[in-house]
């Protein structure tokens, strides 16, 4: 006990030498601290409500999903737990005689082996252990993404409503407080909002669209991926002021075209590509994807804009097919950092190929949206 008394007496001899501002100096303390926390703060908000880093979407699709997964094994236990509340399944197979007319002569139960088996062995086993616990894990999965896609479309706001009441806090209550080491407690809040406003701007600013390739790549196999976003995938055509194609070596005939150009755009998954932008949906590694190609000419030169379906972001991407290719293209992009390649065959009606990209490769295929 004497040593604990030791203790809290040195604890409160250390805390009282901590320097207590004068009531003007708080004052003024509270006013630069509350000005840095609504600039940093100010940022936060903007990055906040002109990114879609924060928004996120629902994924209907149960199947898919691995809290769907989730969903199903709870609906199995409830299935066991609530055994026979939707029936128990089993059925008594009948044999119905009719004359010429339609009208029911009469009713046997029919002894067939198959339909026996049927109405009353896997029928049960089918209505117990797959029906119910599908019914079961929906009535829990739905109304979770009802929340998740509510909650999605106003989760930006929610984070800018907290800042500014944090901000609002700063300026109307730092001055009312009176306690002891109101000073010391003013200068580790200040510190802590700014630093933390100002690092979350930058980290929203520095995620960039694309994003959801990392996601994608981490994630375990049946995510939803992404929810069709509301955004259409399109990419600018080739405008007027870029550079041409190169012309004929000097000394060649008038209009002469390079022979690296000759036969472009005439086979292949370029040939089949009609002349603006086309838009696909497709699958990549297991997660469901959309991607829009837009082809300005023949001259192999193209565009494209990769989108992943669950978490809505985006990734350009410039493409290119040489005659050499025999009309495949291959596309080109950047991710945080990660180039990504994308080798394109096929046609327009039916397209695979691989994604190339932070040491992983995964397949994709796309069809006509």
């Amino acid at each position: 006990m004497a040593n604990l008394t030791d203790l809290k007496n040195k604890l409160k001899e250390q805390l009282s030498k901590i320097p207590e501002f004068s009531e003007k100096n708080y004052n003024l303390a509270g006013y630069i601290v509350a000005a840095l926390i609504t600039l940093a703060g100010a940022f936060l908000i903007y990055e906040v409500l002109t990114t879609d880093a924060l928004t996120f979407k629902a994924n209907w699709n149960m199947f898919k999903s691995p809290l769907g997964s989730l969903c199903w094994i709870i609906g199995f236990i409830c299935a066991i737990v609530f055994w026979g509340k939707m029936g128990h399944w089993s059925r008594t197979p009948i044999t119905e005689y009719r004359d010429s007319s339609g009208r029911v002569l009469g009713r046997e139960e029919n002894f067939d082996v198959t339909e026996q088996g049927f109405a009353k062995i896997l029928m049960p086993i089918l209505g117990h252990f797959v029906i119910e616990p599908i019914v079961y894990g929906a009535i829990i999965y739905y109304p979770i993404q009802c929340i998740i896609a509510i909650l999605g479309a106003i989760f930006p706001y929610i984070v800018t409503v907290i800042v500014l009441a944090i901000i609002a806090g700063a300026w109307l209550f730092t001055k009312k407080v009176q306690f002891r080491y109101r000073s010391a407690l003013l200068i580790v809040l200040g510190v802590l909002f700014t630093a933390g406003f100002a690092m979350g701007g930058l980290a929203i600013k520095n995620s960039g669209p694309g994003s959801t390739i990392s996601l994608l790549v981490d994630t375990p196999s049946g995510g939803d991926g992404a929810a069709p976003a509301d955004d259409q995938a399109v990419s600018e055509p080739v405008g007027e002021g870029e550079e041409a194609p190169e012309v004929a070596a000097e000394g060649e005939g008038e209009g002469e075209v390079d022979d690296q150009f000759e036969g472009v755009g005439e086979e292949g998954l370029l040939g089949s590509l009609p002349d603006g932008t086309s838009t696909f949906e497709g699958d990549m590694a297991g997660f469901p994807i959309e991607f829009a190609i837009t082809k300005p000419d023949n001259s192999g030169s193209l565009t494209g804009m990769y989108k992943n379906v669950k978490y809505g972001t985006t990734m350009k991407l410039d493409g290119e097919s040489l005659p050499a290719m025999g009309g495949d293209i291959t596309f080109y992009g950047n991710d945080n950092g990660t180039q990504w390649t994308f080798n394109l065959t096929g046609t327009v009606d039916n397209i695979t190929g691989t994604a190339q990209g932070g040491g992983k490769e995964m397949k994709v295929t796309l069809k006509k949206k």
